[in-house]
């Protein structure tokens, strides 16, 4: 295994642990926000643990580089 696949295997379940924690954050607490702010940890981390393993940007970082991008004008 390489050092850069290593370290992509590393990150990827570095996110894959702290989506496990949103799960666990959903199954406690009770209130609307708590489950909601869970859910986006759980989308967020699922994206970027399935990003790092496939060592392709992340879902915001394709949109960010698409919002980054100037318009093309009709011409």
């Amino acid at each position: 295994m390489t050092p850069k696949t290593a370290e992509r295997s590393y990150k990827a379940l570095w996110h894959a642990a702290i989506a496990v924690v949103g799960v666990y954050e959903y199954r406690v607490h009770k209130s609307l926000l708590s489950k909601v702010l869970a859910v986006g940890l759980i989308a967020f981390h699922i994206d970027a643990a399935i990003a790092d393993a496939r060592d392709v940007p992340t879902t915001p970082q394709k949109w960010l580089k698409r919002l980054g991008e100037p318009v093309k004008e009709k011409a």
